[in-house]
């Protein structure tokens, strides 16, 4: 699924970001493939609004379209 499906409150794990320049972007945030975030808004087409270690970055509907995301699973103890 892509960011513009996430759920405020929920948080998931970024697998793809097309865009290299957005992927640039976004690793030096803190926010590339493989790290988890938080969605803390979203408008049906963007942006959405993440979190991630107290910083928020709003992504606009196009460059969320490209991004790639899945639910991030609970650890089990």
């Amino acid at each position: 699924m892509n960011l513009l499906a996430a759920f405020p409150g929920k948080r998931y794990i970024v697998l793809k970001i097309k865009d290299s320049k957005v992927r640039q972007q976004a690793n030096c945030l803190g926010m590339g493939e493989g790290e988890d975030v938080f969605c803390v808004a979203r408008r049906e087409r963007g942006p959405v609004i993440l979190g991630r270690g107290g910083q928020l970055v709003a992504v606009g509907g196009e460059v969320a379209r490209g991004i790639q995301i899945a639910p991030l699973r609970a650890k089990r103890k």
